[in-house]
């Protein structure tokens, strides 16, 4: 079953592939080639590219609640493939959906300048949210960026200066920058005639939250048979 997608954004899809493709190579060399350390170096890009992705999506949804939702469920469903692959105990480390859930918790409610918008804060330190702290905060550094790049650039070189100093290789995040204000600066646009004619399967919507989980289990299996 195709459907026409309204509105459709190329260059946020070039975003999501590239994002979801780096993802999985860092999670290669994580979980396979921990030695290989240019793997992990390339994985930096993906998390501020899906927490860019994500205040796209809380701007384009129409029910935060179930976008919210959505993100939990599949946050409660990868953490059995995150520990499997990591080999981490279940709940000493959130996967990545817990962050990017309460991340736009954080989001929303720093949007109505409500106290609850502490909470995620709190309880990505608590629950060890992966990326913790500095993940809620690079999200709100995008949600920054989306409407003034300036400020939200600086604000992004502060928050890699300020968590992660002495050097971490988690600072070369800000390559994702360029890929970011291009798409901000409308460089990566869908032409209007292949917009009106785009069509994409039924089940795409799904596809980069059904990814996550998969993929983990792929090479948790992998890793089983033959490292």
């Amino acid at each position: 079953m195709n459907l026409y997608l309204q509105g459709f954004d190329l260059g946020r899809e070039i975003l999501k592939w590239i994002a979801i493709i780096t993802m999985t190579i860092d999670h290669i060399g994580a979980v396979l080639f921990p030695e290989v350390e240019i793997l992990r170096l390339i994985g930096r890009i993906s998390f501020p590219l899906f927490a860019y992705l994500l205040i796209l999506g809380l701007e384009n949804t129409r029910n935060v609640r179930n976008y919210f939702t959505r993100l939990f469920i599949f946050a409660l469903i990868s953490q059995v493939p995150f520990y499997l692959a990591t080999g981490i105990e279940p709940l000493d480390h959130l996967n990545i959906f817990f962050t990017l859930s309460f991340g736009l918790m954080f989001i929303y409610f720093f949007k109505k300048n409500s106290i609850i918008a502490f909470v995620p804060i709190v309880l990505s330190i608590l629950l060890n949210f992966d990326y913790s702290v500095y993940g809620i905060v690079m999200i709100g550094c995008m949600y920054i960026v989306t409407g003034n790049i300036k400020l939200g650039t600086i604000l992004l070189v502060l928050l890699n200066g300020l968590f992660l100093v002495p050097w971490n290789s988690q600072f070369l995040s800000l390559l994702a920058l360029p890929l970011i204000i291009l798409h901000q600066n409308s460089l990566l646009t869908t032409p209007k005639e292949f917009e009106k004619e785009f069509k994409i399967p039924f089940w795409r919507k799904y596809f980069f939250y059904v990814y996550y989980p998969l993929h983990l289990s792929i090479l948790y299996i992998i890793q089983m048979y033959y490292f």
